[in-house]
């Protein structure tokens, strides 16, 4: 079986830098999309080092469950040793490709797989997400999920803990089929139904690649947005080749893409392509050593008062970044009382992540701590936050005790009235 792909990630409107990285790996047949978290181009280290790892790890013999857990052991090293990057950590959707038309899919975060096959298109993953989670769970409808105020925080990321528990899938593909990941930069944007009518409207790869892309910024473009195509091919339908040659032409009006690609032939292509992009093998070493005093001097003195500027900053975006991945709040989330890592809210793009859902309910609180609760109790460390959690569930459990207590409280008995007797009720609680 054959393959055609088409691919791109973009900027998007809403959105400084591009913290989205994708991978292109024709050679090994592995695809990929990591969506990074953090602030301070924390997000996009996360995720290139995701990619990076990843490639490697399976090109070097590793199944793609043992890549993927390669990558977030990466991502967490580098996190553990840069105070700058702590609290940093990415979603990764990857495709491994066989010749046979097997794919098989490694998943963490809330990044997207779906298959298109007969013209009917079904998401393939679950996501890592709170309100994915509480949709599973009945709480929430789709519907209500699509447009959730905390449809951002995912329950499962790469780079956040020293494991991570990989979901894999094995999809037997038929020529025909297409394959998209995408980061939720698309699926924020555009519903299923419009991504599968564009899926269905355009036969190129490529093309499909880049009018999701154009139509999520139509829609506003709040994220980062990364696409890739993947066709099953029949033996012998030259559409492969094309879609190739597509694939290594240069994207028009972006400067945006972040492609980690092994093919050095298309990659080369790209470079002779764009003229402001140096091909490696055309520069020499005199057009290296061949620089003018006079420009090196202009850029000393911007770099020596820079610099010690860029430290300021790094040093204080390391330390809220250290604040924010550190403190833990107790909140309602769907009505339901949860424990949170980080700031309500969030903090400089250090989003909190759900640390534990609890049996709670907003009905089983207190007015006073149902009013605590709204915006959400912060805490300086794990164990106060548990202790917290602690005391509600026992408050309620005193609570339903109280008020499943059954009968008439006992009368005074009278004076000489032996007291050995059985009380006529006695409290439970649940």
């Amino acid at each position: 079986m054959r393959f055609a792909d088409g691919s791109r990630s973009d900027v998007g409107r809403g959105r400084p830098e591009n913290e989205d990285s994708l991978l292109v790996d024709r050679e090994h047949g592995l695809y990929a999309v990591a969506d990074g978290m953090g602030g301070h181009r924390a997000g996009e280290v996360a995720s290139a080092t995701a990619i990076d790892t990843l490639r490697a790890a399976f090109g070097g013999g590793n199944p793609i469950d043992r890549a993927v857990a390669a990558a977030n052991a990466a991502v967490f090293a580098k996190a553990a040793d840069d105070a700058a990057l702590r609290g940093m950590g990415t979603t990764l959707t990857a495709v491994a490709l066989r010749p046979d038309g097997t794919a098989i899919l490694g998943h963490v975060g809330d990044s997207r797989a779906y298959l298109m096959r007969d013209g009917a298109v079904t998401q393939v993953t679950d996501d890592h997400s709170l309100v994915e989670q509480l949709v599973r769970e009945g709480r929430l409808s789709p519907e209500e999920a699509q447009h959730h105020p905390q449809r951002a925080i995912i329950t499962r990321a790469l780079g956040v803990d020293p494991d991570v528990e990989v979901d894999t899938y094995r999809v037997d593909l038929k020529p025909g089929d297409r394959l998209l990941i995408c980061s939720d930069g698309l699926t924020g944007m555009l519903s299923d139904e419009t991504i599968a009518a564009t899926l269905r409207r355009h036969a190129d790869p490529q093309q499909a690649a880049e009018t999701l892309v154009d139509m999520a910024n139509q829609a506003g473009g709040d994220d980062n947005i990364t696409v890739v195509i993947l066709d099953a091919l029949a033996d012998g339908d030259g559409r492969g080749a094309a879609a190739a040659a597509d694939v290594a032409a240069p994207l028009e009006g972006t400067g945006e893409l972040q492609v980690v690609d092994a093919d050095d032939d298309g990659a080369r292509a790209v470079a002779a392509a764009r003229p402001d992009v140096p091909d490696a093998d055309a520069a020499s070493d005199a057009d290296v050593a061949v620089t003018p005093r006079r420009a090196r001097r202009k850029m000393r003195g911007p770099i020596v008062w820079g610099l010690p500027i860029v430290a300021v900053i790094g040093i204080a975006v390391g330390a809220v970044g250290w604040y924010a991945r550190r403190t833990y709040y107790v909140g309602l989330s769907a009505d339901r009382v949860t424990l949170f890592k980080g700031v309500p809210g969030g903090l400089l793009g250090w989003q909190p992540t759900v640390d534990r859902l609890t049996d709670l309910s907003a009905a089983d609180l207190t007015e006073a701590d149902r009013e605590d609760l709204e915006n959400g109790h912060r805490f300086a460390s794990h164990s106060d936050a548990d202790r917290f959690v602690t005391r509600l569930q026992q408050a309620h459990e005193a609570l339903a005790g109280t008020t499943t207590t059954t009968g008439p409280a006992p009368a005074t008995p009278p004076a000489g009235t032996p007291t050995d007797a059985t009380p006529a009720s006695t409290a439970t609680s649940r």
